[in-house]
This record gives structure tokens, C-alpha cells and sequence, in this order.
């Protein structure tokens, strides 16, 4: 019985940290193509930030919800996305940012 609940509750643990053992996403633009150069930052603590790769990857062991930004595209909140007990650890996912078009009138 005691070794069947170590068995248990080694595989549960293993569970838990597999789960969140991809800490890292993907920026890309609307036509699907990773931008770099992205400033990928923790908006509880503005230190704890990263550019993006020229895949568009980037990644965190500790964080809370994240800011994108870059220059000519909207910047965007990723919540609930950090890697604190609560959140997601991205998963490898992809987030899209929308290109800003500035009309000019003549």
C-alpha cells in the first residue's frame, strides 16, 4: 500500500512538472511570419523582460502577466499567460500582434 501511493504521488509530481516544463511562446505578425525584436515584458516587475528571437521565441521561468511591443504593431497584454502557479507557462503557444496602419491625410 505505501509503496502504491509513493508510486502515486511520484507520478503526479512528474505530471505536474512536465505540464508546465515549456516556459517559452512565439510572437508572429497577422500573416503568421515570427517577429523579433519584440519587448516581451513581466508588468509586475518591468526588469524581468526579453526580445523576442529571429524565430520569434521567447521565454520565462518566473513571471506574471506579460506586455508585448514593437514599434509600428499594437501592443498587447498576455494575462494569465505567466509562469506562477497560476498560470499557463505558454505551452509553445503563438500570439499574434496587429500591424498599426497610420493613414496620412495630404
Amino acid at each position: 500500500m505505501v509503496k502504491s501511493m509513493k508510486y502515486l504521488l511520484s507520478i503526479i509530481s512528474l505530471i505536474a512538472i512536465l505540464s508546465c516544463s515549456r516556459r517559452y511562446g512565439y510572437i508572429y505578425d497577422e500573416n503568421r511570419k515570427p517577429l523579433r525584436n519584440v519587448l516581451v515584458q513581466d508588468i509586475q516587475n518591468p526588469s524581468n523582460k526579453i526580445l523576442t528571437q529571429d524565430n520569434g521565441e521567447f521565454s520565462f521561468s518566473d513571471c506574471d502577466d506579460l506586455i508585448i511591443s514593437k514599434q509600428g504593431y499594437k501592443t498587447d497584454t498576455l494575462e494569465k499567460f505567466g509562469c506562477k502557479p497560476a498560470g499557463k507557462c505558454f505551452d509553445g503557444h503563438i500570439f499574434y500582434m496587429k500591424k498599426i496602419i497610420i493613414e496620412r491625410i495630404p
